[in-house]
Formats: structure tokens, sequence, C-alpha cells
């Protein structure tokens, strides 16, 4: 019998054991709380059940057969797991468990069912160190009574396995997994659904390694195989198919990542309502994917529509909504449509501003793109204010030595190299290198960056000893840092072969110009 089951949503859920009646002995006051406190929990009336279930333990207490109280007590901790009070079922799991180890025999069923339950509340607690055990003595059990390839043994090895996974023990969690992959598929064939969970359950070990060309032909196979046995329309399919979406998307597959979405709304739009939260990010991330494509006008659609139903929900003026719009001003802008774009990021930007305060994360949030969009299109002294206020926005949430706060200072960097503020780049230059050498140390590649725009401010201002010194230094860390091939170690050889030149030292120059240009070509192959 199952403790622990992937239950095609990665979650794990309690399977209820019944006691059996031919080994306690009951009265009839006990058999008439008990019986109403059961008919009470399965019609969702939690607070009569508890009542009934409480009034049937105090009388099998004073009563003379453990096993009543044992059965009352299990009773009573399944209906606190059902209600999510995992605190007060624990005592009561445990001290079932204590009785029925202490009168009956290890492989009795009520013994099992014990361990089952306690696992499983340990399981949803979060203390994965104290699930392990029982679940381990479950295994034992189930091997010793039913034999090593027998279908509920694989099930107790793929609990376990679940469990090492959730501590993060992926070798032997992938270890188990297989084991009872292999079991499973022998006893009950490669199409039965609980072989379709094993393969999602080990694409999760894969997606959490980052190993994702490997998780999406798992990821299909159990899709495939649950869709025969459960129905293509079943809610259980809706997270693994939003793990075969976002795997598609990672591998670039992203036609793939688009009709699996397509399938993923359809399912929800079947399962909940049209107009539910889920729905909703459903058709956004939908969305998102055909504008992956290159599909404008499919993408702009669904966010249109996406977008009609927050307003509806919750006005205009709400910072929701201004997410979608501000999804759409993208669009625009990756099909070059820049004045449509610049208007929905600021009225994005205005409503955030206006309904969450101007330095608020979502206002924030709308800066960044309407600063991003000046920026990709060379609008440097629009760019440039909205980059100033970022980075004080940032550096007052985040402080100056997050990367969000220097990266906000990178960009405004490149704003007042563009537009010739020689003397503000080099002053926020010099802070961002002191920065970035304390933080991340001398030998940092960043650090490398801010010595080399140094260097070519001070070239241009015609301080070539200074601008030499910085050149060299820079070229020293990339070329370590890097590699002597990398890119920018060609750009930093580029600059430095200019002083050269603008010193008259034209062979050296020539020298540099040449290994830049042999670095550059192998990068473009």
């Amino acid at each position: 019998m199952d403790y622990l089951q992937n239950h095609h949503d990665i979650s794990i859920r309690l399977i209820f054991v019944e006691f059996r009646e031919a080994k306690v002995a009951t009265n009839k006051e006990w058999e008439k709380y008990f019986e109403q406190g059961n008919i009470a929990f399965e019609q969702g009336q939690y607070e009569q059940a508890e009542t009934m279930l409480k009034a049937a333990l105090s009388t099998s207490e004073r009563g003379q057969d453990e096993l009543v109280t044992a059965t009352s007590l299990d009773r009573l901790g399944e209906l606190y797991f059902e209600m999510q009070q995992y605190d007060q079922a624990e005592p009561l799991f445990k001290r079932a468990l204590g009785i029925r180890e202490r009168l009956l025999k290890p492989h009795d069923d009520m013994v099992v069912a014990s361990l089952n339950n306690l696992s499983a509340l340990y399981f949803f607690q979060g203390k994965h160190d104290q699930a392990e055990a029982p679940c381990k003595k479950l295994c034992e059990v189930y091997e010793a009574v039913l034999g090593k390839d027998h279908a509920e043994v694989a099930t107790s090895v793929n609990n376990l396995a679940l469990i090492y996974s959730a501590q993060g023990k992926n070798e032997e969690a992938q270890q188990l997994f297989a084991r009872a992959l292999a079991i499973k598929e022998k006893a009950l064939g490669r199409q039965h659904p609980e072989v379709g969970d094993i393969l999602n359950n080990m694409a999760n070990i894969c997606i959490s390694e980052t190993r994702y060309e490997e998780a999406e032909p798992l990821l299909t196979e159990a899709i495939a195989i649950l869709e025969t046995g459960i129905g293509s329309d079943h809610p259980d399919l809706i997270p693994i198919l939003t793990s075969l979406a976002a795997v598609s998307q990672v591998n670039g597959n992203h036609k793939a990542a688009s009709k699996h979405l397509e399938r993923l709304l359809s399912l929800k739009e079947i399962n909940l309502a049209p107009n539910h939260p889920e729905v909703v990010d459903c058709i956004v991330n939908l969305a998102s994917s055909y504008l992956y494509e290159g599909r404008f006008a499919d993408a702009e659609r669904l966010y249109k529509r996406a977008m009609g139903i927050r307003e509806r929900a919750k006005g205009r003026q709400s910072p929701e909504v201004a997410e979608i719009i501000a999804a759409i001003a993208f669009v625009h802008q990756s099909d070059n449509k820049y004045l449509l774009a610049e208007n929905l990021y600021k009225e994005a930007l205005a409503i955030c501003e206006q309904s969450r305060g101007a330095n608020s994360p979502e206002a924030e949030a709308r800066l960044w793109d309407l600063a991003c969009l000046y920026h990709n299109n060379a609008r440097y002294q629009k760019a440039e204010p909205l980059w100033q206020r970022l980075a004080t926005l940032r550096e007052e949430h985040l402080g100056e030595n997050h990367p969000d706060t220097q990266a906000c200072l990178d960009s405004l960097i490149i704003c007042y190299l563009q537009q010739t503020k020689y003397a503000e780049a080099e002053k926020l230059l010099v802070r961002l290198k002191n920065l970035r050498e304390a933080s991340l140390g001398p030998d940092h590649a960043d650090v490398a960056a801010c010595l080399h725009y140094l260097a070519e401010i001070m070239r241009h201002d015609g301080r070539f000893d200074q601008a030499e010194q910085y050149y060299k230094r820079a070229l020293d860390i990339r070329t370590k840092a890097l590699g002597p091939n990398h890119p920018e170690v060609a750009h930093s050889l580029e600059g430095y072969a200019l002083l050269l030149a603008a010193t008259y030292r034209e062979m050296e120059a020539e020298h540099m110009r040449v290994c830049a240009e042999a670095i550059l070509k192998a990068a473009s192959h």
C-alpha cells in the first residue's frame, strides 16, 4: 500500500488506511462516535468530525483495548492532517505507532499504516530527516513480505527517493527512482500511469540540476503515458505540462514550448474559471512564448486578452494591469514600433507611480523598461536621467554593492561616454572600480572593465602615462580572468594600440592591432 504518492502534481498525499474491524474489539458507544466522525470527515464537516472523533478517542481510552485507542488516534490524526494542522496530528500518529509496535508484529498492516502516516506527516512538515527513518522501515517491510520485485516495493522506494530529493540528495534519489522505474515497468508495463509518475520525478531531478536536455524527453514520455491512463483533460497533467513548457523554452524549442502552453491553457480553462488568476498567468506565458517565436500579432492579442481580464478585476490603474501594458510595449519594441512602445511604457510607469508610489518596486520595474528602450535605441540623453534615478533607488533599496545597483551605474557610464561627458563618466568609473575592488577583489574581470574605460577617457584627454598604466592592468586582469583569446582582451589591445600610435610607438602599436584582429577573427568563427 502507498503512504506517499506522487500524484501527478509532484505533491505527496496521505493515504488513509482503514482499520480492520476483525482485529479490534469495539463497543457500541465508540462505534457510534467513530462512525459519525467518519461520515462528517468524508462530507468535509471538519468541526463536527473533530468533536465526534475526540469523543471516540475519549471512549476508547476508558476501555481495555489499546488497539481501539490506536485506531481513534490515527483517524483523529488524519483529520488534523487533512486540515493541515500538522502539529496536532504528530503526537497522535506517534502515540498510535507506539501502541501498535508494542502489541502487533512488525509486519502487521496497522503498523505499516502508522509508519505510513507518520512519514507522510514529517514530509509535509518539511522534516525530511525525520521522514527518512520510517520510510526506510516501510521499504524493508514491503521487501520482506512481498519480495523485492513487487509493485508496492517500487512505491515505497519511489517515496524514499522523493524524500532524498527533498533533502538535496539527488544522486541517491536518482538511483532509487531508476530502481522503482525498473520494478514498476516489469510489474505493470511501460504505459502504466505510475511509470509516468516516476519518469516525472526523474525529470524533476534533472531540472534541479539544470540538465534540461535530459529532462525534456522524460517529461514528454510521462505526459504521453499519463494522458492514456488518466485522460488528456485531467488536471493532474497541469504541473507536468508546466515543467515541459519551461524546459522546452530553456532548450530553445520555442515552438514546442508554445504548443505545450496552448494545451496547458486549454486544460486550465476546462478545470478552472475563465477569469481565474492561473488562467491569466498562462495566457501571459503563452503570449511571451509567441513573442520568442516572433509571432508579434498573436502575442499582442493574448496580452490584450489578459489585460482585459485583469482590468475588469482590478481596474485600469493597477500595477498588475501596468505589468501587461509594459509587456505589450515590449511586443511593439521587438517589432520596431518604438513610438507605440514608448507611449505604453510611459503609461505603465505613470500607473505604478500613482498607485504604489514613485519609489515602489513596481515603479522601479517600469522605469527600467523605459530606460532600456531609450538606451537600446541610442537615445542616451533621455536614458540618462532614468538610469540616475534607478541607481539612486537601487542604492537605497539594495545597497551600493548589489549587482543590480552596479548594473544601473554601468548603463549610466555608457550614457555619459556616448554623450562625451567624460568628466562625469570618469568620476563614476572611479567610484565603481573602488566598489568592485572592495567587493569582488582587485583581479576581477569587472574591475578590468572599469580600468579599460578609465584608460580610454585618459587617452582621449591626452593623459597617456596614466592611461598606459590602466591599459596594462586591464589587459593583465582580463588575460588571467577571461583567457588570452577573449574578445574583451582584444578590445583592450585595440585601445592600447591607439595610445601607442599617439605616442609614436608605431611598431608596438601594429603588433597590438594584429593581435587584436586575430583574437576577434577567431572569436567570430
